[in-house]
């Protein structure tokens, strides 16, 4: 007989240290703020060691919490994509799909409408969740990748090419020229924590291993950095794919059109499993298609 915790104030727990607050985590769960609070003390009580240190500024989760969050999160993932598969419209199918942030807001999303129109019998629900381990985050049914992941189940497709070269606002120029790559250490380097070695490996690619820019900022994903760069913070790494792409402007051009650097392609990735699954075909075609499309747009640019 399985010995679980109080099913209840496991999901109060995971609402909380995903959310970072209780007052958040009662706001999604629909329930009072003494609710949760309640909640999270019943299921300390119950495994007999603390899952959050209180502080002034709020709560700080454990090691001991880290560690059941690690298992507790994907398993809310798993059921709720089982139930949703389960009581939806039978006639509609919900396919789950994963993608990093920065090409679901400046690639992906701008092109749904066409794929939707195509295939009205499908649903999109979008996914950024990265997994913590190998292959595809729990209950994703394709996703787009930045290289290839690791997983012998998968089936993966690389349908777009990506090069990263620094880009900046034009405004940013106006204080000075950014004629070669040492004028870089003039300004602020706008830097995306979930893409640290960018600079590094493009400074590199450049011939500049030792340039050191005039201070930095960090933020989170790089979309973050991009729209920074286009209020004219300073200077960002560019998925220069992405940035010229023609369906959603910029306001960011690359400094050095004849430093642009080779980086990892998109790939698309579904399970084995699903190889004969005709909406993730529908998709996985789709993506294909619209990826070599994309292709010869940049092409076409760089020949200009």
């Amino acid at each position: 007989m399985r010995r679980l915790p109080p099913l209840n104030s496991l999901k109060a727990f995971e609402a909380v240290a995903r959310l970072g607050s209780t007052i958040k985590a009662a706001d999604e769960l629909c329930v009072s703020h003494g609710a949760i609070s309640k909640q999270l003390a019943t299921l300390e009580a119950w495994l007999v060691v603390p899952l959050f240190h209180r502080t002034s500024k709020g709560l700080v989760i454990t090691k001991a919490g880290s560690e059941l969050l690690r298992v507790v999160e994907p398993a809310f993932d798993w059921i709720a994509s089982a139930t949703n598969r389960i009581t939806s419209d039978r006639s509609v199918r919900h396919l789950i799909v994963s993608a990093p942030p920065t090409i679901t807001l400046r690639w992906l999303v701008p092109r749904l409408t066409s794929f939707l129109t195509d295939n009205p019998g499908i649903r999109i629900q979008l996914n950024n969740r990265r997994s913590r381990e190998d292959g595809l985050p729990p209950g994703v049914d394709i996703a787009i990748t930045r290289g290839v992941l690791a997983g012998k189940d998968l089936h993966q497709t690389q349908f777009m090419a990506e090069a990263l070269t620094p880009v900046c606002a034009p405004s940013l120029l106006e204080a000075g020229p950014l004629t070669t790559t040492g004028d870089l250490s003039r300004v602020t380097w706008l830097v995306a924590d979930m893409r640290p070695a960018d600079w590094s490996d493009w400074l590199r690619f450049a011939g500049e291993p030792m340039l050191s820019p005039k201070s930095t900022l960090s933020f989170d994903h790089t979309y973050l950095a991009l729209e920074a760069a286009r209020d004219g913070l300073g200077v960002a790494m560019g998925p220069v794919y992405l940035l010229q792409d023609g369906v959603v402007p910029t306001g960011l051009q690359p400094l050095f059109p004849n430093k642009i650097m080779p980086s990892e392609p998109y790939m698309v990735a579904f399970p084995k499993d699903l190889r004969e699954d005709k909406d993730v075909l529908a998709f996985h075609d789709w993506l294909i298609s619209e990826g070599r499309a994309h292709e010869d747009h940049f092409k076409a640019l760089l020949s200009r």
